[in-house]
């Protein structure tokens, strides 16, 4: 079932496109954006080395719970702010307002004198460095036509990926000496990434004729999106024990540097991979990609975990990874489908909001239910997933009967 062909589209434009013709004619704003992100991941230190930089700033471990609960609110609370933004002021200037201020919080970290200062910073670079991310996918969906989406979000995404490689590298000949030069080095980055965007993305008036202006009214939330955004919940919240009860599990059977492995094995698969998957993805309904990965991250997520000869741990990342490559592309634009055409920034937001819940949830849950029984860890797991796959079904009737 293909989806998002437009009435009065010329008959040469109604075969697909291929992938590398997509990528190679994104408009410029796609192109500005994918390459200021892959910029950005490659200095974005702020999460991975918070813990180190709080203990070398002399916070014990009693002190510390507190401090990530507020990051972890802090979060969640920026993405519905950049959400909002983007419907209510534009898409640039919530993507330059943002990252520039996530660059503002950076630079106080790496500068600060004493406690005080450097969690002002930390709560600010909370609150700032992910609420770029629900205009970013706004923008795309602006620049994108619909059935084109899919492959445009997996480029985005290898652009994330392709960043995320990049960063450990630096990483690892910076930290050698000190930490705190690396949120000095995340500072610049993102008020690089605030440059390009500032230089590169049409003006705000150009931007406003793309998508239809806010009618000003706030109705409520409708229910096939509640639907949907409870699946995301459920589905990431089983998705994200990869990086906490299933590194637990194959470290603590096979050692960290075999669970290392798997993670470089996961990276290289969706690099390599979810591109040119995108191609089949888009061509059909978005909810049966959104099933399918659910069940598999959630077979795989379950074998993964579950399982103790390596190679059966190794075939469930394949799995889950095949299942994150299916599902990730397809979220973002499953949204923009689902939402009122003035409000497609701000359930955007609402989307990145849950997924940090969900992200902050998920391995606390987890590795309660770890330490109390394992084998009730995975049978929830198998349970929570098949609730995402009946949400998942369930919004997409609703989506059909809309339309």
């Amino acid at each position: 079932m293909s989806t998002g062909q437009e009435a009065g589209t010329r008959p040469a434009e109604d075969k697909p496109r291929s992938i590398a013709a997509i990528v190679r004619h994104a408009p410029r704003p796609v192109w500005v954006l994918v390459t200021g992100v892959f910029l950005n991941r490659a200095g974005s230190f702020f999460a991975t080395f918070l813990v180190l930089f709080l203990q070398q700033l002399g916070f014990t471990p009693r002190e510390m719970p507190a401090i990530l609960l507020a990051v972890g609110v802090a979060t969640p609370l920026g993405s519905l702010m950049g959400g909002w933004a983007s419907d209510r002021l534009s898409r640039k200037t919530s993507l330059v307002g943002s990252t520039l201020l996530a660059s503002c919080g950076l630079g106080v970290i790496a500068a600060a004198p004493n406690k005080t200062v450097a969690l002002a910073g930390v709560f600010g670079a909370a609150l700032f460095a992910q609420a770029y991310l629900p205009a970013a996918s706004a923008l795309l969906v602006d620049h994108t036509e619909e059935r084109d989406r899919v492959p445009v979000f997996a480029f985005f995404r290898l652009a994330l990926n392709l960043g995320s490689t990049v960063g450990p590298l630096i990483a690892a000949v910076v930290a050698q000496h000190s930490i705190r030069p690396l949120f000095l080095i995340s500072c610049c980055m993102y008020a690089l990434f605030s440059l390009l965007l500032a230089v590169g993305l049409p003006s705000v008036r150009g931007a406003a004729r793309v998508r239809p202006k806010s009618t000003g009214t706030d109705a409520g939330i409708p229910p096939r999106l509640v639907v949907f955004y409870l699946s995301i919940v459920a589905i990431t919240a089983v998705y994200v024990q990869y990086n906490s009860t299933v590194a637990l599990s194959v470290s603590e059977a096979h050692g960290p540097d075999a669970y290392a492995y798997l993670l470089t094995l996961n990276g290289a698969l969706v690099i390599l991979c979810e591109m040119p998957l995108s191609g089949l993805t888009r061509r059909v309904a978005w909810w049966i990609p959104a099933l399918a990965g659910t069940v598999l991250m959630t077979v795989g997520i379950v074998l993964s975990g579950a399982a103790r000869p390596y190679a059966a741990v190794a075939a469930g990342v394949v799995i889950w990874t095949v299942g994150e490559m299916l599902f990730s592309p397809v979220v973002s634009s499953a949204t923009a489908a689902l939402s009122p055409p003035d409000r497609v920034g701000r359930y955007q937001g609402y989307l990145s909001t849950v997924q940090a819940v969900a992200f902050g949830l998920g391995p606390a849950a987890g590795t309660f239910l770890y330490g109390t029984d394992t084998r009730m860890l995975w049978l929830c797991c198998a349970g929570v997933g098949a609730l995402a796959c009946c949400g998942f079904v369930a919004a997409g009737r609703a989506a059909r009967r809309a339309r």
